[in-house]
């Protein structure tokens, strides 16, 4: 599966980053830093997790609404008008990747290239690979599963390979099931459902949603990933949310406020954790989702750094790792 020995790991870093065998990322929705991981927080089980892992306060959103924050988080591109809007009507969307100098290009193309295997895990998808049709005018999957949370069916290289496609982006109840084995990809993309991811308050079955919802999620999932093998053996778990609230603009890095004509999507803050993570630590270093991929890549050895990921404006997360 293109993974690398702990031994190895430990003796090989690139910009600072540590070589991991394997990175979890995590997901959740439109929370401000302070409703997080702040003294009042309902957020109970996350916040206990923090002794044991490395903590970005500043650690921001590139732009609003979802969509967007997703595509930075994967491709490093910067916030377009039609992925602001939640991209209503998919088949635009990704005909604009299409049109774009690299064709969509995503961290998924860089771990294929070198032989590193990924797959992106997506909370109540019905099948595989799951978007509209190009027919469809206005994207029916916005409850549960929603498309603008799964950035991998916009990217043309991905999705226009439908054999591509099923085998890697997947429901996530199989993922949940293959974590005790071990048998899991190096790169693994994490998305609840958007009651599980907090997005929706109330949920759709009445539950209230919200930030607590999140929390409930992640008590029940965080010990499947960090009990893992994978995990076990050099790996690490990023959590994050996608963007603050609307009334939050603030951003650094490449897509800060004002830059390439939007405003940052607001503080939200990240936690990582890892065998290998400065546990305790706090840094008040200013990253955004640009800097994830940019440490993602490192992770694996990829020195190419896509679109705004390799902007001298943003930097890898190194201060999270021990030195």
């Amino acid at each position: 599966m293109g993974t690398v020995g702990s031994a190895q790991a430990a003796t090989k870093t690139l910009e600072g980053v540590p070589r991991l065998s394997h990175v979890f990322v995590v997901v959740l929705e439109n929370e401000d830093y302070t409703s997080t991981w702040g003294p009042t927080s309902p957020a109970k089980y996350l916040n206990s997790l923090v002794p044991r892992g490395a903590l970005a306060t500043h650690y921001y959103g590139v732009s609003h609404a979802s969509a967007d924050n997703y595509i930075a988080m994967t491709s490093g591109q910067p916030p377009e008008p039609q992925f602001q809007a939640d991209c209503p009507n998919w088949a635009l969307c990704e005909g604009s990747e299409k049109m774009r100098p690299d064709g969509g290009r995503s961290i998924a193309d860089q771990l294929t290239a070198d032989h590193v295997s990924w797959g992106a895990y997506m909370e109540s998808m019905a099948t595989p690979c799951q978007h509209p049709s190009a027919s469809q005018p206005s994207d029916p999957y916005q409850t549960g599963y929603a498309t603008r949370h799964d950035p991998f069916v916009y990217y043309p290289p991905i999705v226009e390979n439908t054999a591509r496609c099923d085998a890697h982006v997947r429901p996530y109840s199989e993922l949940a099931r293959a974590l005790p084995t071990g048998a899991v990809p190096d790169y693994v993309f994490i998305t609840p459902n958007t009651c599980d991811d907090g997005h929706d308050s109330p949920c759709a079955d009445g539950k209230p949603g919200g930030l607590p919802a999140a929390d409930s999620w992640l008590r029940a999932n965080i010990p499947l990933i960090v009990g893992s093998p994978a995990y076990r053996n050099n790996g690490a778990l990023f959590i994050t949310f996608d963007e603050a609230s609307n009334s939050d603009i603030s951003g650094c890095c490449a897509t800060g406020v004002g830059s390439n004509g939007t405003n940052g999507g607001g503080r939200v803050g990240l936690l990582m954790l890892s065998p290998v993570a400065r546990a305790g630590h706090a840094t008040d270093t200013f990253y955004d989702h640009n800097s994830l991929l940019r440490t993602t890549e490192d992770a694996f050895g990829v020195s190419e750094h896509l679109n705004n990921a390799g902007s001298s404006k943003v930097r890898p997360m190194t201060d999270l790792f021990r030195r």
